[in-house]
């Protein structure tokens, strides 16, 4: 006779057993709380408390499917923690951090968005915008700067292609940029961040200011007689030496 049968009205039997006196005899697997075969009515005698009989294939079963629920968890909380390890070193995620915190030539985009937001605090009150600046500036952080999510990939020898054209967005107090940013670029959106919002006179002057004010020179803006992206394109070509020896000498 097996440990778990069928009786007579179909119903699924066990044998259970006293765990005193081993006594044994068949009943459901699942008896009701005053079914009498649940208990061992001598040894409850004895004890003046009820001993509950207990099925010893049934507990194996338990244990069983219990050690199956812990393997099972164990198992996917291990394919869960490989899943976000995959996640965390492959080549996009590796490559999103790496350019997250560098720009062109090794910049350290953080320290360096420190540094311009510091200096904004100096910036002359002739400027158009001063006031405002100084108070965006003084009541702030600096601006939380993040890699753009879309507009970009990379190869598995870690080379990196923006597709967009845009290479940097402000908004509020947060920057995304795309990666490899330039110094340039960085110190636009920078601006942008500190209350120009326009691509005007003001605005133009505010960055020309923070650039020779970074890097103790002066521009030339003999040629503009416009104000747009093509001023940021005089201003790159202006430092793109010094802002080359500078961080490529950092690395």
């Amino acid at each position: 006779m097996t440990a778990t049968q069928k009786g007579s009205n179909n119903m699924k039997q066990a044998r259970w057993k006293c765990p005193i006196c081993n006594d044994g005899l068949l009943a459901p697997t699942r008896p009701r709380l005053d079914d009498v075969r649940r208990y061992c009515l001598p040894c409850s005698s004895k004890s003046g408390r009820l001993v509950e009989r207990i099925a010893p294939a049934l507990e194996a079963q338990r244990t069983r499917r219990s050690d199956a629920r812990r393997e099972k968890a164990k198992n996917a909380r291990k394919r869960e923690r490989a899943r976000i390890e995959r996640k965390h070193n492959s080549p996009r995620e590796v490559a999103r951090r790496k350019y997250t915190e560098q720009g062109e030539y090794g910049m350290n985009i953080k320290r360096e968005t420190a540094r311009l937001w510091k200096m904004l605090n100096k910036i002359p009150q002739t400027l158009e915008g001063a006031t405002r600046t100084k108070s965006v500036v003084s009541r702030n952080k600096p601006p939380t700067v993040k890699l753009m999510k879309r507009g970009w990939r990379i190869d598995d020898s870690d080379g990196v292609w923006v597709s967009s054209r845009a290479a940097g967005i402000a908004y509020g107090s947060s920057i995304s940029i795309a990666p490899n940013v330039s110094w340039e670029t960085l110190a636009h959106e920078i601006i942008h961040c500190a209350g120009y919002h326009g691509h005007d006179r003001a605005f133009y002057y505010a960055l020309k200011w923070l650039t020779e004010t970074r890097w103790k020179m002066i521009l030339d803006f003999s040629d503009v007689t416009r104000y747009g992206y093509i001023v940021d394109a005089t201003i790159e070509s202006q430092i793109a030496s010094r802002v080359r020896a500078e961080f490529e000498k950092s690395e």
